[in-house]
């Protein structure tokens, strides 16, 4: 029986080696990974001609938070700074607060809402819109406009059954 040779253990060893990964890849590229799709991303605004209050919601975690207020000074600026946070967090549906007056009809800031929601469909984003009457809080110690962007989220989340 021939002898063999340190150098001989080490490169069976090699080889072995080698096709045990060669193997495991082959196994691993016939494998079908699960996993599960990403979570739906909704962003919520309480649009305002100056300021506009933003939250955000992920499906899965039911529960929307708030993130810094915009603050603009056009339509043109507004309309970008939500494309950027859209294209920023992978959004594709878009919640907007529709101010409707005490009796329930709309009026102009309603039609600047929608107008804002237009475009923002025009570019692509699926639009809805939720009755934000009373929903922007007085209390100085939060930022208002973004509390009511979180709370027209939520109450989107509830609606639709994405509120766990």
């Amino acid at each position: 029986m021939a002898k063999l040779l340190a150098s001989d253990v080490y490169r069976l060893h090699s080889i072995q080696k080698l096709l045990a990964s060669h193997l495991a890849i082959k196994q691993f590229n016939n494998y079908t990974l699960s996993v599960p799709p990403p979570s739906e991303t909704f962003l919520g605004f309480d649009i305002g001609t100056r300021h506009t209050g933003v939250a955000i919601a992920f499906a899965d975690s039911g529960m929307a938070v708030t993130k810094d207020t915009i603050d603009h000074t056009s339509e043109a600026q507004l309309l970008t700074a939500i494309t950027a946070l859209a294209e920023q967090h992978h959004v594709k549906h878009c919640i907007l607060g529709l101010p409707r007056l005490p009796g329930g009809e709309e009026g102009g800031q309603a039609a600047f809402v929608r107008s804002i929601g237009n475009k923002l469909a025009q570019k692509g984003q699926e639009v809805s819109y939720i009755d934000e009457r009373y929903t922007t809080t007085r209390n100085s110690q939060y930022d208002g406009n973004a509390a009511a962007a979180c709370s027209i989220l939520n109450v989107y989340l509830s609606r639709t059954g994405n509120l766990t």
